[in-house]
């Protein structure tokens, strides 16, 4: 089976660390093209993820940078950008790997609807609104008393849902969460969240927004970050992470689920999947427990569907 995978902060990792070639194996890399390939991941959405230190007025060119290397150093007739829907379904068609530019955080628009324009024209077909703290457009999870929308994030929903960008509510918080489902026109996702009352995360999403996403024929992609997974500190395992599927599964939630790893923004890993390499692991695992058709559409059919109703 092929993967469709949610999220990955390998473009970030490789501004971070010139040296890093994607193609050549390199234990660094996560989510290199070696451990894609190994791990038969035929679709992985790039986030170009800001790091909070770098100061407001370079945001917007350091996600210029990211996409840079993605066209440079990323980007190739072995890997293909993925800018609509009918790319997507030419790319899983000819069984060809692709890739789908996002940025995360909307603290990098630097508060500009020209700068949003200009990332959906270089290729960028989704974004995270926040990651942990606030930005102009919302709370992050990470806020003490948290808001909702501003009438400037309602703005960017809009135009997102006007262009057919994919709006992720990942690291968004509570409030913010509930405006987005009220004001956007099209399904959003949550692309590397997992179950709040499982492991009691804010960056987890309540059983109450499940069933909202799934109402709104979104998708969760569940996400391979321990601390999001369990709450005690220890070795985490793949069976941990089912455990938040299964419950999903128990919402209504099979046509709705599927996973966003965050491979290259994570510094431990499961004990028994260390990379994307270790994709067939996961399959293994859902196999022994659930129907060939019900796994199909958790590692890619539920995504394809989902960013297929929203890019244009």
């Amino acid at each position: 089976m092929k993967i469709f995978d949610a999220h990955s902060d390998v473009l970030c990792k490789l501004w971070q660390n010139p040296e890093l070639d994607f193609y050549k194996e390199d234990k660094l890399l996560q989510a290199g093209f070696t451990a894609l390939e190994k791990g038969n991941v035929d679709i992985q959405v790039l986030a170009c993820f800001v790091p909070s230190q770098v100061p407001f007025g370079r945001r917007f060119h350091t996600v210029l940078e990211m996409i840079d290397i993605f066209y440079q150093k990323v980007a190739s007739e072995q890997f293909y950008p993925i800018f609509t829907k009918a790319d997507l379904a030419e790319c899983v068609l000819k069984g060809q790997k692709g890739a789908i530019l996002f940025v995360e955080g909307a603290h990098a628009l630097e508060e500009s609807l020209v700068q949003l324009r200009t990332w959906f024209r270089l290729g960028v077909r989704g974004m995270t609104l926040t990651w942990n703290h606030g930005n102009a457009l919302a709370s992050g999870n990470g806020e003490p008393n948290p808001g909702g929308l501003t009438s400037f994030g309602r703005e960017v929903i809009e135009e997102m849902n006007r262009l057919g960008m994919i709006i992720d509510v990942s690291h968004l918080a509570d409030p913010g969460f509930w405006d987005v489902l009220e004001c956007s026109k099209t399904p959003v996702i949550a692309s590397h969240s997992n179950v709040r009352s499982l492991c009691h995360h804010s960056r987890n999403l309540t059983d109450e927004q499940i069933r909202a996403l799934i109402a709104k024929d979104g998708a969760i992609g569940l996400t391979f970050v321990n601390f999001f997974t369990v709450q005690e500190k220890r070795t985490v395992w793949i069976d941990d992470l089912l455990r938040h599927l299964d419950h999903i599964c128990a919402l209504g939630g099979v046509d709705h689920v599927g996973f966003g790893s965050d491979f290259d923004g994570i510094t431990e890993t499961f004990g028994d999947m260390a990379s994307a390499a270790d994709y067939s692991q996961l399959l293994e695992a859902l196999l022994k427990r659930y129907k060939e058709a019900e796994v199909l559409k958790f590692v890619q059919g539920n995504w394809l569907r989902v960013f297929g109703n929203v890019l244009q």
